[in-house]
């Protein structure tokens, strides 16, 4: 059954004066909320979420995107700049600020860009929006920013998106360049010229992986990233993989199907918003000639979206409408209609009853830190976002630009304003689910 709301907690809607809401404290809908939706994780996994949760406001943001959902997904304040069914596309679902990252993608380019896609609906591009704005409000207020600087992130986030929502619209091939070092400016820069000259293939190696007799393996035990796995899961799952690989159309090796799985692991450390779920590494050889023959392929369970149970009717019936009740089928097409350079590696398996998408995992993987987050950042942020919501759907930018255009300078600065109220409605609930946390 749905989960609907305990209690008399409305969406965030704006006033009627235009402002927004103050905060409400909600302490038992809080508490009762996420006892709810996270009842499906083991006691230890529930507990290691909770006490990652209980670090901080942005992190209590970071692990309940459920709750956003709740308070934007019927919210007056999508109105104005809604184009209904020309404004509703596959959206990342969760795209708040450490769902962005660098990573060499599948042409071996470092860019920076969205990389996680385990939330993506059929959605208003708006909910990507404020998510985004909202997680900067509040890892700005974490890392000691002025407020002033706290107020221009959010409004040049959303500068740079218009600002991208225009290029777009004009030039077609926009949308599908890389957000690399030439592109990038200022602290984002600096961080991905300082990411390619002291990470790479080899740091990612040496970082999972061991020489022994039998050539390389996991580093798995005490202390360490990964599990071992017992050798009858270890055989089926490698015959899985196996398996996935075969349908993987165009195949990423030069050679078909020439592809062998030297070890497989179980990852022990996958972060707040998938605290619970499973993630399986499996470490491959391929007969590539002229390129390195290791890959470490990553298998992540896929669970229904935080968004699913307050989508509205249209948005979550056209979601149906193409991948069904399948959650890896789900986050393949929306990893396929967002990314810029889908992984060639990209595909589903079932194990033991479990929906799991695969990719490569990338040589380069990190996110900005927060201390380097500033206003031009920010506005980078929000271009990123508008690039992959014009590769999302063709016509996007073109409507999204007529939606915007008359009232562009409400746009941006609405959006501080509503992402700011929203960071100080999270603090509140941060403070009762540390108050009312049901442990």
């Amino acid at each position: 059954m749905p989960f609907r709301h305990n209690g008399p907690v409305e969406p965030f809607n704006l006033n009627a004066d235009g402002t927004p809401p103050a905060p409400r404290p909600r302490p038992s809908w809080v508490r009762d909320r996420i006892a709810r939706y996270d009842r499906r994780l083991e006691p230890r996994s529930r507990k290691l979420k909770w006490d990652a949760m209980s670090r901080s406001p942005f992190a209590f943001f970071r692990g309940t995107n459920h709750l956003f959902w709740d308070d934007f997904a019927r919210s007056s304040f999508l109105d104005e700049f809604s184009g209904g069914k020309k404004t509703r596309l596959w959206v990342c679902g969760d795209a708040q600020c450490g769902h962005f990252g660098s990573f060499t993608d599948s042409s071996g380019r470092l860019v920076y860009d969205l990389d996680d896609f385990s939330e993506t609906v059929v959605a208003d591009y708006q909910m990507d929006l404020l998510r985004l704005a909202s997680s900067l409000v509040l890892a700005g207020r974490e890392n000691k920013r002025s407020p002033r600087t706290i107020q221009k992130m959010a409004v040049e986030c959303g500068l740079g998106y218009w600002r991208e929502i225009k290029a777009c619209r004009w030039y077609k091939n926009v949308r599908y360049t890389p957000w690399d070092e030439e592109a990038a400016s200022g602290s984002m820069r600096h961080f991905l010229s300082h990411t390619r000259k002291h990470r790479g293939f080899d740091q990612m190696l040496e970082r999972f992986t061991r020489a022994d007799k039998k050539g390389l393996r996991f580093k798995t035990g005490t202390g360490l990233e990964l599990e071992a796995l017992p050798a009858a899961t270890a055989k089926k799952l490698g015959k899985l993989f196996q398996d996935y690989a075969k349908d993987l159309k165009p195949w990423p090796a030069g050679k078909p199907r020439v592809f062998e799985v030297l070890d497989l692991a179980r990852r022990l450390r996958v972060g707040i918003s998938s605290e619970g779920l499973e993630r399986y590494y499996a470490l491959v050889r391929v007969v590539e000639e002229g390129s390195d023959p290791y890959r470490i392929l990553e298998a992540k369970q896929q669970v229904k979206p935080g968004a699913w149970d307050e989508l509205p009717k249209k948005a979550k019936r056209k979601t149906y409408e193409l991948s069904g009740d399948s959650q890896a089928l789900r986050v393949e097409m929306g990893t396929r209609a967002l990314a810029r350079n889908p992984d060639p590696w990209l595909g589903r398996l079932e194990f033991q009853g479990k929906e799991f998408t695969v990719g490569e995992r990338p040589a380069i993987k990190s996110t900005l830190p927060g201390e380097m987050l500033d206003e031009v950042a920010a506005g980078q942020l929000g271009a990123i976002l508008a690039r992959a919501h014009c590769r999302a759907k063709e016509a996007f930018g073109e409507n999204a630009y007529e939606v915007i255009k008359p009232e562009r300078k409400a746009f941006r600065k609405g959006l501080a304003v509503i992402a700011q109220a929203y960071a100080d409605q999270a603090e509140m609930d941060f403070q009762s689910f540390l108050a009312t946390r049901p442990d």
